[in-house]
């Protein structure tokens, strides 16, 4: 992918540098001040949190894209630029994006007429950013900018923060908290499941399919560059394959648990792809207030993962597939995906 659609939205960056007006007062069409303890900005486009001071003076032009915002208490101008990718990026593509991000960074500091001071890779606890520090000269004094550019397979931020050279010392420690404050997370829609009371969520990048040629014993197949997810819910009495799964899967016996693995293992191993199936493991337990099984294998570098349930004589299953490449991405996808299923 070109540097520039790489993290286009980061452009913004160098024509939102606030060179120059940190500690203005807010002029006429811009919104008041709001005060309150805190202030969690929750940018639902995107998926990302952020926990900054109440007091603070919006700018109405804000947008999902771009969060302006004037500290007055502290003399810091704070800018979140944020964009979610159309389709997550896989790990291997992170690598070369970080390295143009570096790249795009440095140049685009230069422009401005910053003086660079440092530029390193940090660790926070929304996870590892590249961390720029500059000085410059504005119509109102010397300032400094502190910004933050991370980079995550579903999309970019960078978070900005302008004040006066000399209250850098002072606001270092808020910097880093407001920081450490920020979470991500990934923008999710709630899909019906086709004849059925059932929903979930599933990410907002995915195409739903409610006709699946590929999978036609499903009632929806959706899914992005990454990770593949779909619902079964078949009649048991008309599918004989399941007939050996009672009537619940509350309360199951060690018996009962152990008949209900060996069928499952013998599916699985009859299939097509049966004898590449490795790995198969079982957890009975209550998800998300039903009784049910989750059930995990890899086959031939895809990892599978479904949330089975019976319901009213119905099997139901929510499957999730993903190559074992993108582990940290499915993993924490498919949980908050599965802790929204709803029968």
């Amino acid at each position: 992918m070109k540097k520039a659609a790489v993290i286009s939205a980061m452009v913004l960056a160098a024509a939102l540098s606030f060179q120059g007006t940190w500690a203005r007062e807010p002029v006429a069409g811009e919104a008041a001040p709001v005060s309150e303890a805190a202030y969690t900005y929750d940018n639902k486009v995107s998926g990302l949190t952020m926990v900054i001071p109440g007091n603070r003076v919006e700018n109405e032009k804000s947008s999902p894209a771009v969060y302006q915002t004037f500290l007055p208490d502290e003399g810091i101008s704070l800018s979140i630029l944020s964009r979610a990718y159309g389709q997550p990026y896989s790990e291997g593509k992170m690598k070369e994006q970080a390295r143009e991000a570096q790249k795009f960074l440095q140049e685009n500091i230069k422009k401005s007429g910053e003086k660079p001071v440092s530029m390193k890779s940090v660790e926070t606890k929304a996870g590892r950013a590249l961390r720029a520090e500059t000085k410059g000269q504005g119509e109102g004094g010397r300032f400094s900018v502190i910004r933050y550019l991370f980079l995550r397979q579903e999309g970019t931020a960078m978070i900005s923060f302008t004040m006066k050279e000399e209250d850098v010392k002072r606001n270092r420690p808020l910097v880093e908290n407001m920081v450490n404050s920020l979470s991500f997370y990934t923008p999710m829609q709630k899909v019906s499941v086709k004849g059925t009371a059932y929903t979930y969520d599933i990410p907002s990048s995915m195409q739903v399919d409610y006709d699946p040629p590929v999978a036609p014993d499903h009632v929806l197949v959706a899914g992005n560059h990454l990770l593949m997810t779909g619902v079964a819910a078949l009649p048991i009495s008309e599918n004989r394959e399941f007939s050996f799964l009672p009537s619940s899967l509350a309360s199951l016996s060690d018996k009962e648990k152990a008949d209900i693995e060996s069928h499952f293992r013998a599916k699985l191993a009859s299939e097509s792809s049966g004898k590449y199936v490795k790995n198969v493991t079982f957890l009975f337990d209550s998800f998300h207030g039903l009784p049910g099984l989750k059930l995990d294998f890899d086959d031939q570098g895809d990892h599978n993962t479904s949330y089975i349930f019976v319901k009213d004589g119905k099997y139901i299953s929510f499957d999730y597939i993903y190559n074992v490449k993108e582990k940290t991405y499915a993993d924490q996808v498919i949980a908050q995906s599965a802790a929204s299923i709803s029968l």
